[in-house]
């Protein structure tokens, strides 16, 4: 039976004695798969660059890599931890709209595909110029066709071509432009209510989005005599029929064109390929179970319904169950209404679908993070640890007690 996130992996109680619980558990064999399966439809001539920022795990990403995948960066923790992993600077995009100058002067000496977003990145990589190594690459950040004017990322037209300038004058040609549609979108502010309400999450992004940037970011490209490469970014689905029909549409718009073609993928990539294992620690009623996994762990359970499996399934009859994990709030909710068989207290249950901005975003808040594991046939390979106190607090300076001489003593 193939892997897929209502197919999770075995072994559950082995994992759970020897990690404990809550525990990542990514499967090797289909990151690699989903690595080739998405570079292979897209063909010659295309650069698939994992966008670590939904999972930035150093063994993903060092997995991913030995299936020919680039690394995509959105901050110098992110670029650092790729270098980390094994990735050379040559197959890097280091995008992101803060980048500290000493990042930009790093990447531009290491031979990075820097990605420029705002004119003060643009005066940073001018200063720089003369540290530029000789493989490294400028790209410049587009604003989305449909979002100029209602978009904080990225260059219009105009802005593009005097930025281009700027740089042309320093010493450093424009090789590239990038566009990320992205599948989550801020919308009007709503009269009331939290400001959460206002976002939208659309993923995959429509194909008509898509063809569209592709179409802008040739004509800027062309217009700024950018003749290197093409980043379409990311909002892309998993390799099968779905992306087939992705890859047709973008390549009959860029027919012809001989710049190489960067994409970022996230989502497709490792989202099915990872699974947040928890145990059940409490029934509350026939239809009820309390995890030792929240939302905390798995903030991306907030934005979408991800299937939730027994793992070793008891008898009885399937049933609507609501998982509840173990934080101090009401929304703390990892599912309603799974399909799920009676539960009981110390049961182990897969949360799939959480290789994505699961572990990306998770909090220490109350409870602390989970380990990570990485199975590889009958190989588990711890990838992280599960977090300490230590690690927790940091270098938080102990509080301090006063004695009853008035002499603070250490906690």
């Amino acid at each position: 039976m193939s892997l897929g996130p209502e197919h999770p992996p075995g072994r559950a109680s082995e994992l759970a004695d020897r990690f404990g619980t809550p525990l990542y558990v990514f499967d090797g064999q289909m990151l690699g798969a989903s690595a080739r399966a998405f570079r292979g439809a897209w063909g010659d001539g295309a650069s698939v660059a994992f966008s670590m920022k939904c999972n930035p795990l150093m063994g993903v990403v060092a997995r991913l890599h030995q299936d020919g995948c680039w690394a995509e960066v959105a901050s110098g923790f992110e670029y650092r931890a790729a270098r980390r992993a094994g990735v050379p600077a040559s197959q890097i995009v280091f995008n992101g709209p803060l980048k500290h100058d000493e990042e930009i002067r790093r990447a531009l000496a290491e031979g990075a595909t820097l990605i420029l977003d705002g004119v003060e990145q643009i005066d940073a990589a001018a200063r720089f110029a003369a540290d530029a190594g000789a493989r490294s690459r400028i790209g410049l950040r587009l604003t989305p066709p449909d979002r100029i004017g209602a978009d904080r990322f990225g260059f219009t037209p105009a802005e593009a071509s005097s930025a281009a300038e700027r740089l042309s004058s320093a010493g450093l040609a424009v090789g590239g432009v990038h566009v990320h549609l992205g599948a989550y979108q801020l919308g009007p502010p709503a009269e009331s209510g939290p400001p959460i309400h206002a976002v939208t999450v659309e993923y995959p992004v429509p194909v008509s989005r898509l063809t569209d940037a592709a179409a802008h970011a040739v004509e800027v490209a062309d217009a700024i005599a950018a003749r290197e490469f093409l980043d379409l970014g990311g909002g892309w689905p998993a390799a099968g029929p779905c992306l087939e029909e992705y890859v047709q549409a973008v390549r009959a718009v860029l027919a012809g064109d001989a710049r190489q073609l960067i994409l970022e993928p996230g989502r497709a990539l490792v989202r099915d390929a990872g699974w947040l294992l928890t145990r059940v620690v409490a029934r509350r009623s026939d239809g009820s179970l309390v995890v030792d996994a929240g939302v905390t762990h798995a903030p991306c359970v907030l934005w979408k319904r991800s299937p939730v499996t027994a793992a070793e399934p008891r008898g009885g009859a399937v049933r609507p169950t609501d998982i509840y994990g173990p934080l101090c709030l009401q929304h703390d909710v990892l599912a309603r209404g799974a399909p799920l068989p009676p539960g009981e207290s110390g049961d182990l249950i897969w949360v799939g679908q959480a290789g994505a901005y699961a572990i990306a975003q998770a909090s220490p808040f109350i409870h602390l993070r989970p380990g990570a594991v990485l199975l590889e046939g009958a190989t588990a390979t711890l990838l992280r640890a599960r977090e300490t106190d230590d690690e927790a607090l940091g270098v938080q300076a102990e509080p301090l007690l006063v004695g009853r001489n008035g002499v603070p003593v250490s906690a």
